[in-house]
């Protein structure tokens, strides 16, 4: 795959008009001998050095930053970067070298796409690997520059990165089985910095390929629902935003809170137990007449457990206008597991999705959440400190800072203690407060996957369902918990309240800050948090 496509470069760079001498920095850049080629591509090499091909092309037009130093080229520090931090690690090396600012403000634009597409494609291990690398370069296009001339600069990243999506789309219509094709994470970055640029008619081209890509992996049933959603027009009226809570209240209870509203986006504080979007489509989630005039729904459906209404449904309900370039859920930026409460950000505009999506890919949005634990047997656990540890196989990171401690309540039936973390995550990996919270040995409590500690009935919904119905027919099975006697009275009492099915867990997404945007908020803890914590207190 990577001599298919090194080669595909070089002849680029001969195509161009750039001269076999650009060819060979290509090659010799990759750190790909000319002997690994096939016999056929090493006669065109051969073709390219004649003379002939060579007058007036001079290295200058190809501005490089690498050597022949295999230590030392661009591909192998990219490499070595994202062995140990991933795209991470790339965006770090990139911007403490200002290697797309030195590169953009010496020469072609071209010329510098080739080199930077070229060092991912050799640094990379896997197809994966490589859309890492090379979002994590456009990543780097979208910073602003400290040079001497910093519009010229960044101009010149935006046009880096715009000629880099070209070469990724050449080069996959080259050999669709070899090459990535880009994504919508490739396309926001590209989208984001020409913004930055005020290039508007091509940002406006990038955004309508994400709205066209994200159109055809809907499927029918959401393409359907689009259209329904267009046909509507202007007939419909959309609650304000006091209203609109009220409602969503009436759906969720008291936990569901608007923190922000603008003409880009909505922050909501989420309710535990409540789930962001459906990713399939069933009755259980529908909003229906029957449960509308049910109080939109909260009442228990006759089997005891509550209606699975999603927030992307109810939202929609009432006629908010959410963005389309997620193909899943619309308007979902990112997401928080069920269990958690607390800040979510949907976009309401495509324009603003891709810009939100740009923002999270470079660290840009701040996220803070409380976590309530056991208190660590060893009195190892600092006040506070960086966790640094592998989630899903990905490298990540958290600060974690102890906020307060609670002692057991004093007997041998209940002498475990508590403590309330506040986590801000430094990378943005799925279940990585939940994850990193267990490898500091104080696991969330009631969290169904990393922890012991939680409710008997919580292994899933639907067991929960059934668990429900067997109580009601007199025929459960009263076996004990181990884990109950260990668990504060204060947690004990709250178990006793949960709804079975209900998923809620001590995780609560506490503030959120998009400079982007404008928006720095917190969301007040859930009651059963407060209501718990004021009986640890006391």
């Amino acid at each position: 795959m990577k001599l298919m496509m090194i080669s595909f470069l070089a002849a680029r760079a001969v195509h161009r008009g750039w001269g076999c001498a650009a060819a060979f920095q290509v090659i010799r850049s990759s750190g790909v001998s000319r002997s690994s080629f096939s016999p056929q591509h090493q006669q065109q090499f051969e073709w390219w050095r004649h003379p002939s091909r060579c007058v007036g092309h001079h290295m200058s037009a190809s501005p490089t930053i690498s050597c022949n130093d295999a230590e030392t080229n661009l591909a192998n520090v990219l490499k070595a970067a994202y062995e140990d931090r991933e795209t991470d690690g790339v965006q770090d090396i990139i911007r403490s070298n200002q290697i797309v600012e030195q590169l953009s403000a010496k020469g072609d634009v071209d010329a510098v796409a080739d080199e930077l597409v070229t060092a991912a494609v050799e640094a990379s291990s896997s197809n994966k690997s490589l859309a890492a690398i090379l979002n994590a370069i456009l990543g780097s296009c979208c910073d602003s520059s400290s040079g001497s001339d910093e519009t010229e600069s960044i101009n010149n990243s935006a046009q880096v990165a715009l000629a880099i999506l070209e070469l990724i789309d050449e080069m996959h219509d080259e050999d669709e089985s070899t090459m990535i094709k880009p994504d919508i994470v490739t396309l926001s970055l590209v989208y984001y910095s020409l913004c930055n640029q005020s290039n508007q008619e091509s940002a406006q081209l990038i955004l309508e390929r994400a709205q066209q890509m994200s159109k055809k992996a809907a499927g029918s049933q959401r393409r359907r629902a689009l259209a329904a959603e267009r046909r509507k027009g202007s007939n419909t009226t959309k609650l304000d935003a006091k209203e609109a809570e009220k409602q969503l209240q009436a759906i969720y209870g008291p936990d569901i809170h608007i923190l922000h509203e603008s003409d880009d986006l909505i922050v909501l504080s989420k309710a535990a137990g409540q789930v962001c979007y459906h990713t399939k489509k069933t009755s259980a989630g529908k909003i229906s007449a029957k449960r509308k005039k049910a109080k939109k729904g909260a009442a228990p459906d006759d089997d005891g457990t509550k209606v699975d209404i999603s927030l992307e449904d109810s939202l929609i309900d009432m006629n908010f206008v959410l963005s389309t370039v997620n193909p899943v859920a619309r308007g979902i930026v990112h997401r928080l597991d069920r269990g958690t409460s607390g800040c979510i950000c949907l976009a309401k505009s495509n324009e603003a999705h891709m810009k939100l999506i740009a923002s999270f890919f470079l660290r840009r949005v701040k996220k803070k959440y409380l976590a309530l634990v056991p208190s660590p047997s060893s009195p190892s656990l600092e006040q506070e400190g960086v966790i640094d540890a592998l989630v899903g196989g990905k490298s990540a990171a958290s600060k974690y800072r102890v906020v307060s401690t609670y002692h057991g309540d004093g007997d041998e039936s209940s002498s475990l203690g508590l403590t309330l973390l506040e986590v801000e995550t430094l990378t943005g990996r799925k279940h990585q407060v939940r994850v990193h919270c267990t490898e500091i040995g104080c696991p969330i409590i009631f969290d169904p996957l990393y922890s012991s500690f939680q409710p008997p009935v919580q292994a899933s919904r639907r067991k929960a369902k059934k668990d429900f119905q067997r109580n009601k027919r007199g025929k459960a099975d009263n076996t004990e918990d181990t884990n109950q006697s260990s668990l504060p009275k204060a947690i004990s009492d709250l178990e006793t309240t949960m709804i079975p099915g209900q998923e809620k867990f001590f995780l609560h997404a506490q503030s959120l800050s998009i400079p982007e945007f404008d928006v720095d908020v917190q969301a007040p803890l859930p009651g059963w948090w407060t209501e718990t914590l004021d009986q640890l207190e006391s």
